[in-house]
């Protein structure tokens, strides 16, 4: 494919985003200034950014608990995220959802229920939505290996299927589901892809370190997707650099592994390609760091100052009135 230089840019742009949100995000944890535990992306940007270059507005997004600055990437304002993160009355719940459950149906992200897996549904829920509303729209449904063997997965993926709804399914197979490995829990090696063929649908694997392969991957089962033909499953491989939460020792991983993984790390692997082939200098690169920070920063500084949500009003959208 040929890309502009704009594009590639605001590639590398969301990669880093992405990556500086996750390193924030673990900082502040590290702080006590976020309830609960945290569940770090860091290593995994490529496969959501290249993904979700392919978006458009309208769209709904299913993300799960890693990496929550995929809500930034989508357009879910950074005042608002760190904001719920840390239970503040400012966040887009109002700091009910917290870390691991933050959504703005007004982008289309729509909630993260706790039981992984069975909020699946909800993803071709949007979809049958689409359909109805007769839009070239899409839902991404974003998933983990471990998940991939969850029952409530393979009945959503049979529904979408059965009446071809516009939803592409992600897995993000960075090897471990909380502390097993995939070749632990799964009868077959590409635990997202592989099961694409008993739902007659079509699947792609591509490289979870490599944003451009990714989205390459993702256009073309995002064409297929969007022309009406039913969903698609696409498979990036990748590997979590940190443990499944904050305070894993990851005894059950081979450190030396881990190491050959960050080698191969996606964001160092864009901006060695952007400077080859001189469509960025290293002062540009450090300029769109040095911003971005500061955006984040400004963004935590507002989290912190804001209120935190009363215990009276925690409870408040528990129940239909």
């Amino acid at each position: 494919m040929d890309y502009s230089k704009d594009f590639l840019t605001e590639l590398y742009k969301e990669l880093v985003e992405l990556r500086l949100f996750e390193e924030k995000l673990v900082e502040i944890y590290a702080l006590g200034k976020v309830p609960g535990h945290i569940h770090s992306g860091v290593g995994q940007e490529a496969t959501f950014v290249g993904t979700l270059a392919t978006r458009k507005q309208g769209d709904y997004y299913k993300i799960s608990h890693r990496p929550v600055g995929t809500a930034a990437i989508i357009g879910v304002p950074l005042n608002t995220v760190f904001s719920e993160i840390m239970g503040k009355r400012d966040g887009n719940s109002g700091g009910r959802g917290g870390v691991n459950h933050v959504a703005l149906l007004s982008k289309g992200m729509l909630g993260f229920s706790g039981t992984l897996g069975s909020d699946m549904a909800v993803g071709v829920g949007a979809g049958l939505t689409i359909r109805k509303n007769k839009t070239d729209n899409m839902v991404y449904v974003f998933f983990g290996d471990g998940t991939a063997n969850r029952g409530a997965v393979y009945e959503a993926m049979n529904l979408a299927s059965a009446w071809k709804l516009p939803v592409l399914f992600v897995c993000e197979n960075n090897q471990f589901a909380i502390s097993t490995h995939v070749s632990e829990a799964s009868p077959v090696a590409n635990p997202g892809a592989d099961r694409a063929q008993a739902y007659g649908i079509p699947s792609k694997i591509v490289d979870g370190t490599d944003v451009l392969d990714v989205y390459e991957g993702a256009k073309e089962l995002e064409e297929y997707v969007r022309s009406g033909k039913g969903p698609a499953i696409l498979e990036a491989k990748s590997y979590r650099w940190r443990g499944h939460f904050e305070g894993d020792q990851m005894k059950y991983r081979d450190a030396s592994v881990t190491e050959e993984w960050m080698k191969k790390d996606s964001v160092e692997k864009m901006e060695n390609y952007l400077l080859k082939n001189n469509y960025i200098t290293e002062g540009e690169i450090a300029k769109i760091r040095e911003e971005i920070n500061a955006e984040l920063d400004k963004a935590i500084e507002f989290a912190e100052a804001s209120p935190a949500t009363p215990e009276e009003e925690i409870y408040e959208y528990l129940y239909v009135k």
